[in-house]
């Protein structure tokens, strides 16, 4: 008895856009199979990532506390000023090319996204200056408590950054036809709530060490 073969529309090859290929032209209704389940491991990745550096950050920040880092003298370099303007900028062109992906905007995307992995890299180079400005000052690992925390937080803050630039490096270099595009819109949803979080905490440090 000759079986009968059954398609199931989540078994469908699909191209970039989330399109079939079914040799019409894409004309026929879009399918994703990754909407049963949907791509819900990055997302969770993604917190469980945030919950960690969170639970870091506060554990040392009760330290910074509990020794009265906070009281020690330390001056601010100026170039974090010029840091913390471009982390703050490099959230907007993030949140803006996650915009420009939902409207099928694809050239200012990948503009977009390319501004954000330079302003990253260009805030990574401004911190080690702002480190060569602590050590030109006199303020050095074990100067003091402060001091001691000023590299430790920055350093930390930095390891978590190039995560992010990591993680953007790879939605520029994969060719959109190569996941659908539920996948990569996800991928881009997370990315950017991750540079926010970033951007987020490194404002928080910068008034807790150098302002307040």
């Amino acid at each position: 008895m000759a079986a009968t073969a059954t398609e199931r529309p989540g078994n469908r090859a699909t191209g970039g856009d989330g399109g079939d290929n079914r040799g019409d032209g894409g004309r026929g209704p879009e399918i994703e199979p990754e909407r049963t389940p949907p791509p819900e491991g990055y997302r969770i990745g993604m917190w469980l990532a945030i919950l960690s550096a969170a639970i870091l950050f506060i554990s040392l920040n009760v330290l910074y506390s509990y020794n009265n880092a906070g009281r020690k003298a330390i001056i601010m370099p100026r170039i974090l000023w010029i840091s913390t303007g471009l982390i703050l900028l490099s959230s907007l062109t993030i949140e803006y090319a996650r915009r420009s992906l939902r409207q099928r905007r694809e050239d200012r995307f990948r503009y977009l996204l390319g501004a954000t992995l330079l302003l990253g890299v260009t805030f990574l180079a401004a911190q080690l200056l702002a480190w060569q400005g602590l050590q030109s000052a006199g303020f050095y690992l074990n100067r003091n408590f402060r001091s001691s925390f000023a590299y430790i937080f920055t350093a930390l803050h930095g390891l978590h950054l190039i995560g992010g630039l990591g993680g953007l490096f790879y939605l520029l270099l994969r060719r959109p036809a190569t996941w659908t595009r539920l996948r990569r819109r996800v991928s881009v949803d997370v990315t950017a709530i991750y540079w926010h979080f970033l951007s987020g905490l490194w404002l928080y440090l910068w008034v807790l060490i150098f302002v307040w």
